[in-house]
């Protein structure tokens, strides 16, 4: 089955502010994400957003990143900033990362480039192109050093441990940081956790700076259009940091991570108009989106929304239609808009 795959550019008119899964998203502080692509080389059982069996994807151009990104730090103030790539798919798929990069740091006010993969695309030759062009940071996805265990997880037959375990050393002896960053399936996953902190341990008795090898514990949520891991009930976050507690007094190691650990402060977020939730809002239906019942919806030049349809399914016949659809999703947490079609 062969996907389409949608340009993402300024001619395309598609907004790169309000929809989740491309663009530029914005949480109010100083860090802000790039979502440059949807395609996933894993269909990993746990994934949140169901990336790699998208029945649309998309690929967004480095130039129109770079013009948009360039309004938002505009807003926030032309310092100390982090642009953290993490796309809803694997970063590594995307062709123009390497340019990408170049063209940040361009950019007056960033200071911190980094970018989340779940590494099995790295090799010394790729992650020494990524050196050359100054990567701050690789956020890891490694949820158990056991290659079997790894393939259940990530839905595949070809997870190779061993090589990701080079390229995590490759990575180390680079000038890029590492942070590793499991997932804790409560009752699944709990030895491994351990395992994994015990191997960052032991990189850090081998010379490896806490800056060099970090570990971050990721809390196993559930969303609605997510994938979901068999029989596993989520904990509340009250039981996760305890739990974190404890492990911390085994290892004599640092697990609960929080804002200042990042640098991640406060800043001017970017203008979604003051929707909230209920609101109805005009919007132009301006393409289809990653599955039948969803689109993206242009507010205005600068604004999009993702667009929920009841009925009918995605057509031609509904791109470029002017409609009246109803909020469902607005926050002062972030600049992600979500509406419903018809309400």
């Amino acid at each position: 089955m062969v996907n389409e795959v949608i340009y993402v550019n300024k001619k395309s008119e598609i907004p790169l502010f309000g929809v989740d899964f491309i663009g530029i998203i914005d949480r109010g502080t100083n860090i802000i994400e790039i979502k440059p692509i949807t395609l996933c080389n894993l269909q990993c059982r746990y994934c949140f957003v169901s990336a790699g069996d998208y029945e649309t994807n998309f690929i967004v151009d480095p130039n129109y990143i770079v013009e948009k990104l360039e309004e938002v730090i505009e807003i926030k103030g032309k310092y100390d900033i982090e642009v953290h790539l993490a796309p809803y798919g694997e970063i590594m798929l995307y062709s123009e990362l390497i340019e990408l990069i170049k063209m940040l740091w361009e950019i007056e006010g960033i200071n911190i480039i980094s970018m989340q993969t779940n590494g099995l695309l790295l090799t010394r030759e790729r992650i020494k192109k990524l050196e050359e062009v100054n990567l701050t940071r690789i956020n890891l996805s490694l949820n158990t050093l056991s290659e079997e265990f790894a393939n259940y997880l990530c839905n595949t037959k070809d997870y190779n441990m061993k090589e990701l375990l080079e390229s995590i050393h490759f990575i180390l002896d680079s000038n890029i940081d590492l942070l590793i960053a499991p997932v804790w399936f409560p009752g699944k996953n709990d030895k491994d956790i351990e395992d994994i902190i015990e191997f960052i341990m032991d990189l850090r008795d081998k010379g490896y700076s806490e800056k060099k090898i970090q570990i971050g514990i990721q809390k196993y949520l559930i969303y609605k259009t997510g994938r979901k891991l068999g029989r596993i009930r989520t904990k509340t976050w009250g039981y996760f940091y305890k739990r974190l507690s404890g492990l911390e007094k085994k290892y004599n190691i640092k697990l609960k991570l929080g804002p200042n650990d990042f640098g991640i402060h406060k800043r001017k977020s970017v203008d979604t108009l003051s929707l909230k939730k209920n609101d109805l809002i005009k919007l132009e239906i301006i393409s289809k989106g990653r599955w039948k019942r969803e689109c993206i919806g242009k507010i205005n030049e600068k604004l999009g929304i993702k667009l929920l349809l009841k009925k009918p399914l995605i057509s031609d016949d509904l791109i470029r239609k002017h409609i009246k659809a109803k909020v469902i999703k607005a926050n002062y947490k972030d600049n992600i808009l979500t509406a419903i079609y018809p309400f």
